[in-house]
């Protein structure tokens, strides 16, 4: 099984572009509660300082996938909603990392091949509000306009950079490569590779939605499917991660 997993990590290519750092840096920027235990796949990791710093989905019984920028991780909760209740809430699930397997191929410095599985100490129990996310064989290049949504318990507010106790959501629109690449976006700073995906608002009238700081690790969904893709800073077209949900976006 393990050997399967990491096979298949190796193999996924749509990763998202982050920011390197201990934990995660990924916020929900102008989106909305989440209904109670609706993502029952939903992870949170919990650092070795005991703080909640990234998320996840929930793979298997025993493993969870997240960026391989998210480090130090000791435990995971599952089938939490809000996180100040987490430890009191009967249905939430904790288990002990026992180990990290980050993609062969992560660059700390490009943040390609952002990926990481961890391997729970225990298996899990499949409940109502703990579930897995399953991987299709083959994971289609989400095209320019695809509607998505990215969840988390990051930050809702790019100027108090705390994490939120809710689960949260916001929608997010797929965008070309190449306009994530041009000078009015990124200007290739980063360069989003072929092997990144780039996705936020689109339109100088919508409401600014993205994430930013807190949630980096958890799966990008398009068009009601659940998209194995680890998110994080640089999901959205944010420019650096103190200007989330920048003007321009």
């Amino acid at each position: 099984m393990a050997s399967s997993l990491l096979a298949l990590v190796k193999t996924l290519c749509l990763v998202l572009h982050v920011q390197s750092c201990a934990c995660g840096e990924a916020e929900i920027i102008g989106g909305k509660k989440v209904k109670a235990h609706s993502l029952p796949h939903m992870a949170l990791l919990i650092n070795t300082i005991e703080q909640p710093c990234c998320g996840g989905a929930l793979l298997s019984s025993r493993w969870v996938l997240t960026a391989a920028h998210c480090s130090e991780i000791s435990t995971v909760r599952l089938g939490v909603d809000n996180i100040q209740n987490s430890l009191t809430d009967n249905s939430v699930q904790v288990r002990k990392v026992s180990k990290q397997y980050a993609h062969s191929a992560f660059n700390k410095t490009t943040h390609i091949h952002d990926l990481q599985l961890l391997m729970l100490d225990k298996e899990v129990n499949l409940t109502d509000t703990v579930k897995f996310l399953p991987l299709a064989n083959e994971i289609p290049d989400p095209q320019e306009g695809t509607k998505c949504t990215v969840a988390g318990w990051g930050a809702v507010n790019a100027s108090k950079l705390i994490m939120t106790d809710d689960l949260m959501s916001a929608n997010v629109t797929v965008i070309t490569r190449e306009t994530c690449n041009s000078p009015t976006y990124y200007n290739s700073d980063p360069v989003i590779t072929a092997n990144m995906v780039c996705a936020g608002t689109v339109g100088e009238n919508e409401t600014k939605q993205d994430a930013c700081r807190g949630d980096s690790g958890g799966p990008l969904m398009c068009n009601g499917v659940q998209v194995p893709l680890v998110k994080s800073v640089w999901i959205g077209l944010e420019r650096p991660i103190f200007n989330c949900s920048a003007p321009w976006v």
